[in-house]
């Protein structure tokens, strides 16, 4: 009988009960997808590392013999160390639109291979002394080769041909981008070619040499405890770059994802799971107080206490059951398209999708459980209901006149209609304040998530239309002099500005901690490189002193006026002292600037330049780009706009991320105005109903509705601005990583829109409660109690 009488309830108000199953199930969605999306990428990703043997450390050097690496493994906590080739060489012809560019490292002889195995996906590793490759399976595939065909690559001046025998997977390179400062995978401008250590040295002119060494570390030894002594052994051989595994550019920016998803996947399933326990208790409270008269019906019949509880619990465990199964589900679902888009984003073969028994239970359980606490606190006061007393209708409260009621020039400023609606709003305080809350939390949800469209544009195209203004960047393959640098690129046609700029890796210390970063040497009166504060102004570069991203700040606990210790592979004296001068945003990558005058000198080095800023006629990039194209001087030539469209390209798929966000704010808004008119409409029903008897027409009992809602909703609104933008940061913060961040923004265009959203929930709710009053059976109603 109960449960027959809990399917009429639900029935009867199924349009509540629907709305709070879809934010439970929204909630569920999250979790489960997350969670398994979160557990597959960890899986994937620890069984490639292990399977192919991922390196610990990795130091880069100008110059080594090759029988000296194996000499590294004396140092206690080494295990396993390997020498190897890494250049990276411009590929021609495969694309007009982009530069196309290999990192071509050499493969041991031996297989398997020690450190940094390669998974073959298809056809062989080159033969020994052939000229082959094996390229990455993703540039295999986005520049529609075949196996057998050859491609043109630029190494030392020259053009060579290397034969593609078959392509693969490192762990190595599950995300591969050139360096930390570029944070989008490009697979089509950037990836990794393997290619025999026997050929490449032959390639190169490096006969028993190599510049990079890798390593992993004995059962009890940390990074740290090698530090020292490797840079002492190898300073000599020129040591560039010596880092862990966690700041290798590729894992980095895979755990950066995986923090992402760990902390996604807890938080935004409790707040749409919190959400909908307050819809609950709020329904079951309401419900139980309307019902006290068949309560004290199921009582006289014998019914105890508990078992009345238990039949309301019913109600809870019914939606947590329908919301916990439908979210698993559809969670599950959700994860294998995830699964498919991680495989564009990242190299790990063995990521798949699969349904996890673990999350989708254990969703089903956490969904119970909320949705069992929120009935059980609001339908507890059936334990103390006697049953003489549900019999009889409540003795009614008596309250003293509000603040509003004593104060003539507020009071007086409302119409009779008007004043019911205060006084009811001010006498009702619980269901006001829920009111209240669930139209503030719509409107900051709303503008928080629209905002991060302008989030997204700020972080990328500020930092290249207004700090990087220039048109092409040339790097060098080795430190040039800087004047015959400015003269050379000058004589080019079309050329306006050259700005000849000095890039070096620097190791700064700030007391024990250690930020390994790119000082960027600019000319003070630069045009094409302009560092700017947070109000977008320009930021003079200052004649001495050091510049710091505020990720390097916050890596260093730094700030202006404190004293560093710069320590680079390029000093005549290191480490040397180095005060801060100031702290800026950068939204990409995280680099130190200096004075490059100040630099050189504190670098003690001529004046020289590794990298030059060119501004230059759009038809003319083309010319330039093929003089250039086989000079052995020239490492990389990056055009501006091509960056811009990349990002662009790759930011489309976060925003309709975004956009899928935007839509279930949309939805879980709308679903607590909706409850919330319900709730009022139910506990005002025989008030509105009494209204109409006295003669008001359904527009005028309306009325008092109207006002109350329009007055908490201005309320909520206006209370949802600064909830806004503390959302906004927290997103801001939590999404931000030592490779990026994310600028805290809400925009006016966000908070509009969130506010037309809000308006429009409102209004739609108050056109359904219009519906129900002007449908209002007036007998029925008024003899409820009787």
């Amino acid at each position: 009988m109960l449960i027959r009488k809990m399917l009429r309830d639900i029935a009867g108000n199924k349009m509540a009960y629907l709305a709070c199953t879809a934010v439970i199930t929204i909630g569920l969605i999250t979790y489960t997808a997350l969670q398994t999306a979160r557990d597959n990428l960890f899986t994937a990703r620890d069984e490639f590392y292990e399977k192919f043997h991922l390196a610990e450390g990795f130091a880069g050097v100008r110059s080594m013999p090759y029988p000296e690496v194996e000499k590294l493994r004396e140092i206690p906590g080494i295990h396993v160390v390997r020498g190897r080739l890494v250049k990276d060489v411009r590929v021609l012809g495969l694309t007009e639109d982009k530069n196309v560019y290999l990192r071509l490292i050499s493969l041991d002889d031996r297989q398997p291979y020690p450190l940094n195995g390669v998974k073959l996906l298809r056809g062989s590793f080159p033969e020994e002394q052939e000229r082959g490759i094996l390229l990455a399976d993703k540039f295999f595939t986005a520049h529609g080769l075949n196996l057998g065909e050859t491609i043109t690559v630029i190494i030392e001046g020259r053009k060579v041909d290397l034969t593609i025998t078959g392509t693969g997977q490192s762990p190595e390179y599950v995300y591969a981008i050139r360096d930390s400062g570029n944070i989008f995978a490009d697979p089509q401008a950037f990836e990794v070619a393997y290619i025999p250590y026997s050929v490449m040295e032959n390639l190169f002119n490096l006969k028993g040499i190599v510049n990079d060494v890798t390593f992993t570390l004995q059962p009890g030894y940390e990074f740290e405890d090698v530090e020292g002594q490797l840079k002492t052994r190898l300073e000599k051989y020129g040591l560039e770059s010596l880092i862990p595994r966690q700041d290798q550019p590729s894992h980095a920016m895979l755990e950066e994802e995986l923090k992402g998803l760990a902390k996604t996947s807890t938080s935004v399933p409790l707040l749409f799971l919190s959400i909908a326990a307050i819809i609950l208790y709020i329904m079951l409270k309401r419900l139980v107080e309307s019902q006290r008269g068949q309560i004290g019906i199921l009582q006289a019949f014998g019914y105890r206490p508990g078992e009345i509880l238990r039949h309301y619990l019913s109600y809870g465990l019914l939606v947590g059951l329908a919301g916990g199964i439908l979210g698993g589900l559809l969670g599950t679902a959700l994860s294998m398209s995830m699964m498919e888009v991680y495989r564009e984003f990242f190299s790990l073969p063995d990521l798949t999708g699969n349904f996890s028994l673990k999350y989708f239970a254990g969703g089903v359980l956490l969904s119970v459980v909320f949705s069992l606490a929120a009935s059980f606190q609001g339908a507890k006061s059936v334990l103390k209901l006697k049953p003489v007393e549900a019999l009889r209708p409540p003795v009614p409260s008596f309250s003293r006149k509000s603040w509003a009621e004593g104060t003539p020039w507020f009071w007086a400023a409302f119409t009779v209609t008007g004043r019911m609606a205060v006084r009811n709003m001010l006498r009702n305080k619980g269901r006001s304040f829920f009111t209240f809350i669930g139209i503030a939390f719509t409107f900051s949800l709303m503008a928080a998530i629209w905002s991060m469209y302008a989030m997204m544009d700020i972080m990328v195209l500020d930092q290249f239309t207004k700090v990087q203004k220039y048109d092409l960047k040339i790097t060098f393959s080795q430190p040039l002099p800087l004047e015959a640098v400015r003269s050379e690129l000058q004589r080019n046609g079309g050329v306006k500005v050259v700005e000849p700029v000095l890039e070096v890796p620097v190791t700064l210390q700030n007391l024990h901690r250690k930020a390994e970063v790119i000082a960027l040497g600019l000319a003070p009166e630069g045009e094409l490189y302009t560092p700017r504060d947070k109000e977008g102004n320009p930021i003079p570069i200052p004649a001495d002193g050091l510049i710091l991203s505020e990720q390097v700040a916050r890596q260093l606990k730094a700030g202006a006026g404190d004293v560093l210790s710069l320590t680079c592979v390029w000093a005549r004296e290191s480490p040397v002292k180095v005060q801060v001068a100031g702290v800026i945003p950068q939204y990409l990558g995280a680099n130190v600037y200096m004075n490059r005058e100040a630099l050189l000198k504190l670098l003690g080095q001529g004046s020289v330049a590794t990298a030059a800023l060119v501004s230059i006629d759009k038809e003319q990039i083309p010319a330039l780009k093929e003089k250039y194209s086989t000079s052995k001087y020239i490492s990389t030539i990056e055009e501006r706009q091509h960056t811009i469209d990349l990002y662009e390209e790759l930011m489309a798929t976060s925003k309709y991320t975004i956009g899928i966000m935007a839509l279930l704010s949309v939805f879980t808004g709308f679903a607590i105005v909706y409850n919330s008119s319900i709730i009022t409409l139910a506990e005002r029903k025989r008030e509105l109903a009494s209204l109409r008897v006295l003669g008001m027409r359904p527009g005028e009992v309306m009325e008092v509705v109207f006002v109350e809602q329009w007055l908490i909703g201005i309320g909520g609104i206006l209370a949802g601005i600064p909830l806004a933008y503390a959302m906004n940061k927290g997103i801001a913060a939590g999404m931000s990583s030592d490779l990026y961040t994310l600028p805290a923004v809400t925009t006016p265009e966000s908070l509009i829109l969130a506010l037309l959203g809000t308006t429009l929930y409102i209004w739609l709710a108050q056109r359904w409660v219009a519906r129900k009053v002007k449908g209002l059976d007036l007998v029925e109603v008024l003899k409820e109690r009787e």
